[in-house]
């Protein structure tokens, strides 16, 4: 199935060319007919290769008897009922679409079927169909535009880094990771951000996404401490392990990896930081404080170190544009070289992991031995890299018999190594044009801004940068959804108010709001 693996990924690479190249001005029919080509192009390449992925004889095995196969069938005309009944009501009220997908962004579900098992994000899978059909259907009824997919300077970069990524697909040491990467994250998320800013003029987006992001994350955090008073763990038997041999408990609410858990409160401890900062009434603010406190001990029983790192730069970040930076900048080191000489003056384990490499690698449990694993893998093809998905099989191969034996972790846990060792100095390259070119489209002028819309644009910077810095030391960037998210979200932001002088974009408190949660849900 190598043919019909390397024929999707070759599909998706032209896809993601089409749609999101930019176009010259002008024949604004072939432009619409292009991008419609390009997005068939990306599903029809994720499903050949997501079907490459299971060999025909584990798919009649998982098929078996007639009356499962018609089990089966059933089923698949049930989601598909499902998903057009969904469908008609996004049209209705595009605001739903949203509703949906906040509930659905975090979500991941064991998936295995023959030799393929993954953490997969099967319920917006479905969102995402149901976003594709509602879109279809909207604009053969005329109700939905063709979306600007952003300046130039965001989709340039990613057209052309998605397109060399589904390429070195071709070249992977590690074919069936890199169909799981190609089929069950880049594509759908390409569309993904296609949809965000197709749907985001017609409906209350922003609150939409605030009110299931803060909820999502309250019961996340809920259950976080349940699980810490409990004892109780699911889905992760190394973590269960781990636990057993560890000094701290770390749980992972529902999902898989505590740090995946630490991301998303501390993800959503910004966004209600940034909502606080809008908002004068008692109850609100109350509410808010609340919902901040049930989050951060959450966050605190995940033992995230990186986390907590994310969370601290997102609270510089919303501090310096509330503030000034200067302010904050000068209050931000005198905090931190205080806490660091009281840490050194009282901790002897922090001076050993300062000064003693081994020490710190230990400490680091193993980072910094992945990242020169992945510097050598590199080494190997500077120029086009091992292929995308390839750093696991390529570490191992770089260790000696003995390190097999005591190393564990071999997956990295630094994107920009990972880039850089997957698709070479190309890949690399690209990858820095898209975070620059990302970053100044989601913030460029938003101080100018008004309507509260550049406060959310600098809101979404700041959790990007923050996920960002996260995965130097986790990775999963791309394949976290809340990035492709946030990166349509503040280019749509960009184009839906104009800008003001005197670049006050906090909202007037005698002003109607934009929408709260009572407002995003009647929408």
């Amino acid at each position: 199935m190598s043919l019909a693996r390397d024929a999707g990924a070759i599909a998706a690479a032209l896809g993601a060319l089409a749609l999101l190249a930019p176009l010259p001005a002008g024949a604004s029919r072939r432009r619409e007919a292009l991008r419609v080509a390009g997005a068939l192009a990306l599903i029809a390449g994720a499903l050949v290769v997501l079907a490459s992925l299971v060999p025909a004889d584990d798919a009649r095995a998982a098929v078996g008897s007639p009356a499962r196969a018609a089990a089966m069938a059933a089923a698949v005309l049930a989601a598909a009922g499902l998903v057009a009944a969904l469908a008609r009501l996004v049209v209705a009220r595009p605001v739903a679409w949203f509703a949906l997908l906040g509930v659905a962004l975090p979500i991941r579900v064991p998936v295995s079927l023959g030799s393929l098992e993954a953490n997969l994000l099967v319920p917006l899978y479905l969102v995402i169909a149901i976003g594709v059909v509602a879109w279809a259907w909207g604009r053969a009824r005329g109700r939905v535009a063709m979306p600007s997919l952003g300046p130039p300077a965001i989709t340039l970069p990613l057209a052309l880094f998605l397109a060399w990524v589904f390429a070195s697909a071709l070249w992977s040491t590690d074919p069936q990771e890199a169909g799981i990467k190609v089929a069950c994250f880049y594509a759908p998320f390409t569309i993904l951000y296609a949809l965000v800013l197709a749907f985001w003029p017609h409906a209350r987006a922003l609150a939409a996404l605030v009110v299931t992001a803060l909820a999502g994350a309250s019961v996340a955090a809920a259950l976080a401490l349940f699980q810490f008073w409990s004892g109780a763990l699911w889905w992760n038997d190394t973590l269960i392990q781990a636990n057993v041999y560890s000094r701290f408990f770390r749980v992972n609410g529902f999902f898989y990896d505590p740090n995946i858990l630490g991301r998303y409160l501390a993800m959503a401890m910004l966004v209600a930081l940034a909502l606080a900062w809008t908002r004068r009434r008692g109850p609100e603010l109350a509410g808010l404080a609340a919902a901040l406190a049930l989050m951060a001990g959450g966050l605190f029983v995940t033992y995230s170190r990186s986390s907590t790192l994310m969370l601290m730069i997102g609270i510089v970040l919303l501090s310096a544009r509330a503030a000034g930076p200067r302010r904050v900048a000068a209050a931000a080191g005198a905090a931190l070289a205080v806490a660091a000489a009281l840490t050194f003056a009282t901790s002897s384990e922090v001076r050993e992991a300062a000064t003693d490499l081994d020490r710190l690698e230990r400490v680091s449990e193993g980072r910094f031995g992945l990242m020169r694993g992945g510097l050598t893998i590199w080494r190997g093809d500077p120029v086009e890299g091992t292929g995308l998905g390839s750093f696991a099989q390529e570490f191992e191969e770089t260790l000696t018999d003995s390190e097999r034996a005591r190393i564990r972790v071999v997956i990295s846990h630094n994107t920009p190594v990972t880039v850089l060792s997957e698709g070479g100095l190309i890949g690399f390259a690209l990858f820095c044009w898209l975070l620059g070119g990302a970053g100044w489209a989601a913030v460029r002028g938003s101080r100018e801004q008004g309507g509260g819309a550049g406060w959310a644009r600098w809101c979404a910077g700041a959790i990007l940068l923050g996920i960002v810095a996260h995965s130097l030391l986790y990775a999963a960037l791309f394949e976290d959804p809340f990035v492709w998210v946030l990166a349509a979200g503040a280019v749509a932001l960009a184009a839906s108010t104009p800008a003001r002088p005197g670049g006050d974009d906090r909202p007037d408190p005698d002003a109607e709001p934009e929408a709260g949660p009572r407002e995003a849900l009647a929408t």
